[in-house]
């Protein structure tokens, strides 16, 4: 009696050959050898971009008011400061209808330094009788943001088992690093400096003067500071 074979994959040996190679360096793993892994610094991770965000102003001033009050006033202009230094177009003023305030607020602009062309208005209807009308401001401004929210936990931490490729390697958790991105992109004054470092500013020509007078004459060209010595216990008797 004849019996017959199947004959073998090629594929099916290769694995067999590699599971054994496998066993012989300690265990056929079904793992993957590769993780797929996620970037390892912070900055990759949480990426600072740019932004355009606004800035809103809401002034309580009424149908019937005249004017503003002083602290209003004083608003209006850290307002115009604010879009002189970052305002990225015109700004936008909403006026309930019938409002005096507004010419109020148009007057208060106009003497923190901002043109009239650059005064957007538009009119609308309270809600209410009873809700007081505001006057709102607004414009848009460039601003520095991370790219996504913070608080994502692809990973299970507490188990100790859910990042298993970064307990091995001993890198960072994904959500590491996001919230000081964040402070960091809020704290920027210029959101510009993200995007490409500044102009080096002109150098002081009259120090460089200084210091090729004292060279050409073979002085000493450092700067001398004078500093007082002082000791603790003369200052706590004062």
């Amino acid at each position: 009696m004849t019996s017959h074979r199947r004959p073998s994959s090629p594929r099916l040996g290769l694995a067999a050959l590699a599971c054994g190679a496998g066993l012989a360096l300690g265990g056929c793993h079904a793992e993957r050898i590769v993780a797929d892994s996620y970037p390892t610094t912070v900055a990759q991770r949480h990426p600072i971009v740019l932004a355009e965000g606004s800035t809103r102003l809401d002034l309580p001033v009424g149908a019937g008011a005249q004017g503003l009050t002083s602290r209003q006033k004083e608003d209006v202009r850290a307002f115009a400061a604010d879009w002189r230094k970052n305002g990225r177009g015109p700004i936008g003023m909403m006026a309930p209808a019938g409002a005096f305030g507004a010419t109020a607020v148009r007057s208060a602009l106009a003497s923190a330094g901002v043109p009239a062309t650059q005064i957007v208005s538009q009119r609308y209807t309270p809600a209410g009788p009873e809700e007081i009308g505001l006057v709102k401001l607004g414009y848009v401004k460039l601003k520095a943001q991370v790219s996504h929210a913070c608080g994502l936990w692809p990973d299970d931490l507490g188990s100790g088992g859910g990042d298993l490729y970064g307990a091995t390697e001993n890198r960072e958790y994904w959500n590491f690093g996001c919230a000081n991105q964040q402070n960091l992109a809020a704290q920027v004054a210029d959101p510009e400096d993200i995007a490409r470092p500044r102009a080096e500013a002109p150098i002081y020509a009259a120090r460089r003067q200084t210091i090729i007078e004292k060279h050409r004459e073979g002085g000493d060209t450092t700067t001398g500071y004078r500093q007082a010595d002082a000791v603790v216990s003369d200052v706590a008797k004062e």
